[in-house]
């Protein structure tokens, strides 16, 4: 469930944890998460929870990192956390009113993206929301992704995207697709820092900025979905 954008597991509440990806996200979804009960699927150290935090009435953080969950415990103490896997979520039936799952269908097992969505539909109450981003798939974003060639990084489109909600028992309400060329340099030195440095990448206050701006217009490399459970 790791996003593909480096996390670090440093104490202390540090919002440039929260990224640009994750300020567009909050944007996307914040009218529908105030004052409900929220599960983020692949919450890592918690960049999301940060801009959440007060927000939503509750949250709960689902990840697979065991590590990275107790980060996020001791920085933002009333998130409830949860060590599971997307596929089989250890909740009852209609427990949230929100579920959010950013960056994380790309990595789950490939061939498990639809019991994935059935078990959010599960553990969604009837008529609650699904947030979801993803990779766009088109030849540009493939090209400028180098993960999609060299670590078989997915990507998905529109139509496929849309189909597995559907089959999955949700009504798409609002798709948006973002990020220029700029998020894909991004991208390109995230895994330069990462891979080749092995460090993390120096947050540059300029950079975030047109990052953000970047992220707000139309664009062709991440598809931001807004579901309704039906």
């Amino acid at each position: 469930m790791r996003n593909q954008r480096l996390m670090t597991f440093s104490s202390g509440v540090d919002k440039t944890e929260a990224k640009s990806e994750h300020k567009f996200y909050f944007s996307f979804s914040k009218d529908y998460i105030r004052g409900k009960k929220v599960l983020d699927i692949g919450s890592w150290t918690g960049p999301f929870e940060i801009l959440i935090y007060g927000l939503a009435r509750e949250i709960t953080a689902v990840d697979i990192e065991e590590k990275a969950l107790k980060v996020l415990k001791k920085n933002l103490p009333k998130v409830t956390i949860v060590k599971a896997v997307a596929h089989r979520l250890p909740f009852k039936s209609e427990t949230f009113d929100v579920v959010c799952c950013f960056d994380v269908i790309e990595h789950i097992p490939q061939g498990y993206e639809l019991a994935t969505l059935f078990e959010i539909n599960r553990v969604l109450k009837k008529g609650g929301y699904l947030f979801l981003a993803t990779p766009y798939s088109n030849f540009l974003a493939n090209l400028l992704d180098p993960a999609y060639f060299l670590a078989g990084h997915r990507h998905y489109g529109r139509k496929q995207l849309s189909l597995m909600l559907s089959d999955a028992g949700f009504k798409v309400e609002s798709i948006k697709v973002t990020g220029s060329f700029f998020t894909s340099i991004y991208a390109i030195s995230f895994y330069f820092f990462k891979h080749i440095l092995g460090m993390k990448m120096p947050n540059i206050v300029p950079v975030e900025k047109k990052m953000e701006h970047d992220m707000k217009k139309d664009g062709f490399t991440q598809i931001a979905i807004r579901a309704r459970s039906i």
